[in-house]
C-alpha cells in the first residue's frame, strides 16, 4: 500500500518519507475524506447574537428608566456609547475573521463615536474632538503603517485601508475649520501626519502600488 507525504507531496511504499523522513500513514487511512464536524462557527454566531442582545437590552432598559425618572438628563448615553463599542469590539474585532485593516478602521470610527457620545453626555466640553480623536486617528494610522512596513508584500491588501486612514487624518482639521473644534494644534498635527503618510506611500511603495495610489487620488 502506497503512503503519501503531505509535506513533500510524494508517494512511497516506505514507512517514512524519503525526503523529510516524516512517518507516513496509508493513503486509505487519510482522514481528510471524513472531516471532523466543526462547531466553532455556530458557537461564534451564537456568541455574536448573545452580545448584541445583551447590548440592546442594556441600552433599551437604561433608556426607559432614564425617561421615566430623569428625562431632563440623558444619562443613558453613558450606557449607549460603551454598549455600541462593546458590540463592535467583540463581534467584529475579536470574533470576526475580517481583515486586520478593516478591524483597525472600524475600531477608530466606533471608538471615536463612543468618545463623542460620552463627551456629549458629560456636558459637551468637546475634549473628544479637540484632543482624543485626532491622536486616536494618528495612532491607528501609525499602526497600519507598521504592519505594511513589516510585510511589504501586503501593500495591495492594505492600500484601501491606508487611504481611508489618510482621509480620516484630515477630518480633524475639517472640524476645526467648521468651528466644531477650537484647538488647532492636535488637528494640524494629525493632518500633517496624514499628509506625510500619503507622501511616504507614494515615494516608497512599489511601482504597481504607486499607480494604484495615483489612480485612487486622481493625481
Amino acid at each position: 500500500m502506497k503512503k503519501y507525504c503531505p509535506k513533500c507531496n510524494v508517494y512511497t511504499k516506505q514507512p517514512y518519507c524519503p525526503l523529510c523522513q516524516f512517518k507516513l500513514a496509508d493513503e486509505s487511512e487519510d482522514s481528510t475524506y471524513y472531516p471532523v464536524y466543526e462547531t466553532k462557527p455556530y458557537r461564534r454566531g451564537f456568541i455574536k447574537r448573545l452580545v448584541l442582545f445583551i447590548a440592546t437590552f442594556a441600552v433599551s432598559t437604561s433608556l426607559l428608566i432614564n425617561l421615566l425618572t430623569e428625562a431632563h438628563q440623558l444619562w443613558f448615553l453613558y450606557i449607549l456609547g460603551p454598549a455600541l463599542y462593546g458590540v463592535i469590539l467583540i463581534n467584529h474585532t475579536i470574533l470576526s475573521k475580517a481583515h486586520t485593516g478593516s478591524k483597525v478602521v472600524l475600531q477608530v470610527i466606533v471608538l471615536s463615536i463612543m468618545l463623542f457620545i460620552l463627551d456629549a453626555a458629560s456636558g459637551s466640553a468637546k475634549w473628544s474632538i479637540h484632543y482624543v480623536i485626532p491622536f486616536l486617528v494618528m495612532i491607528a494610522t501609525l499602526f497600519v503603517t507598521i504592519i505594511v512596513l513589516r510585510k511589504p508584500m501586503k501593500w495591495g491588501e492594505y492600500i484601501g485601508y491606508m487611504t481611508t486612514m489618510v482621509i480620516l487624518g484630515f477630518l480633524p482639521i475639517i472640524l476645526f475649520l467648521s468651528a466644531w473644534s477650537v484647538v488647532l494644534w492636535p488637528s494640524a498635527a494629525t493632518a500633517l501626519y496624514a499628509f506625510l503618510t500619503l507622501i511616504g506611500m507614494i515615494l516608497f511603495s512599489e511601482k504597481t502600488m504607486k499607480n494604484e495610489i495615483v489612480r485612487r487620488f486622481h493625481f
